[in-house]
């Protein structure tokens, strides 16, 4: 269980903090429309850090002041629940920005970031993003694409919240092709906290799957081999 706080008494530090290299500030989406010539100024103003695995890279109470970037790793958004368990709301892979929903409504983060495998991430100070924004416009077009792509899944997941375990894991898969492609690099403990089941139920329903040859699991990976009958066996389900 992760132990959420009010104070500032424990921080969340990572283990080193150096400049972010030029590629893959480049590579990153939201400022594919940066001209090159004005990259550098937007490196020189971010800083990667290392997280190893399971450590937090903020806390839920922790003041909103910086946008995050997976370089290499996964993150995971986890909210802590009044009933004693802990909600992954969704994970980040490569490339994927993080922190940015709570940031811009919020002085605080509302949810728990970790570092669900050793994690190299980048981060860029609110207010220098902000100023990023106002000078290039595309920007926050972008933003929106991204925070829109986000509400949606999390609306569409608090909409089979009601629904039974089965086809809220086979959301749960097919959220996660659309994150990671066929090969998913999580473990079917992952899935279970993503669609608030147990272990137990969550591999019963994965030998389901398995002997139906529409998935295939092994150490810390699931491979999908037959989306759409995924897609047709949530659909059918009552």
């Amino acid at each position: 269980m992760i132990e959420t706080r009010k104070d500032n008494t424990i921080q969340a530090r990572p283990t080193v903090a150096t400049a972010p290299s030029k590629n893959f500030v480049a590579s990153i989406d939201l400022f594919k429309s940066v001209p090159p010539s004005q990259m550098a100024a937007i490196e020189r103003k971010m800083v990667e850090k290392r997280y190893p695995k399971g450590q937090p890279i903020f806390l839920e109470g922790d003041a909103a002041t910086h946008v995050w970037f997976v370089k290499e790793g996964r993150v995971k958004a986890v909210k802590h629940m009044p009933q004693g368990r802990d909600l992954t709301i969704c994970t980040m892979g490569l490339n994927h920005m993080f922190g940015t929903c709570c940031s811009f409504s919020s002085e605080q983060y509302p949810c728990n970031a970790l570092a669900e495998t050793d994690t190299v991430v980048v981060s860029l100070a609110m207010g220098d993003f902000l100023d990023l924004m106002k000078k290039h416009p595309e920007i926050s077009r972008e933003l929106v694409a991204h925070l829109s792509t986000r509400l949606r899944q999390m609306q569409d997941m608090r909409t089979f919240d009601q629904e039974s375990v089965e086809k809220r894991i086979l959301h749960v898969l097919v959220h996660l092709v659309g994150e990671f492609g066929n090969q998913i690099p999580l473990t079917r403990r992952e899935v279970a906290e993503m669609a608030g089941t147990t272990v137990e139920t969550c591999i019963r329903t994965f030998k389901a799957l398995e002997e139906d040859g529409l998935v295939e699991t092994s150490r810390g990976k699931i491979t999908v081999k037959e989306l759409q009958a995924l897609v047709d066996r949530q659909d059918e389900i009552d």
